[in-house]
């Protein structure tokens, strides 16, 4: 959780800074029933209209990176499959041009790099076993 938090916020901070535009094609929305609007997935309104990084692709890259090395404790046969996930939403979202390809690469590149930081900083290898606080003197 405190991965993704940590990139939405960042990646909603460095959008505007870049300030790529939206692809023009992502601009076409679809006819909504009356009373229903699209929402976005932006903290900041700034960040709404702009496209670098892609927000979606860090997010599921971070996911994909934590729970990929917690399988891979448990159940190593598995833990690559998790992997699919990127990749499928970095396709979808190019076939349906809501983001350039650079777009897509930069999220992912984003999402790695916090991901592998974050999980470093807080030993996301190591089980966490409640008995260690156990014998602790204050």
């Amino acid at each position: 959780m405190i991965t993704i938090m940590t990139l939405a916020i960042l990646v909603s901070y460095m959008k505007p800074l870049i300030a790529q535009p939206n692809p023009p094609e992502s601009q076409r929305i679809p006819e909504l029933p009356k009373g229903f609007q699209l929402e976005s997935d932006s903290l900041l309104t700034e960040a709404r209209s702009f496209s670098y990084p892609s927000n979606h692709t860090a997010i599921i890259t971070s996911l994909a990176y934590i729970v990929g090395t917690i399988a891979q404790l448990k159940r190593k046969k598995y833990a690559k499959l998790i992997w699919i996930l990127p990749p499928m939403l970095m396709l979808s979202n190019l076939l349906l041009a809501l983001n350039y390809l650079s777009d897509l690469f930069g999220g992912l590149l984003i999402g790695l790099v916090i991901s592998i930081t974050l999980s470093n900083i807080l030993k996301l290898e190591v089980p966490f076993v409640m008995n260690k606080f156990k014998n602790t003197r204050q």
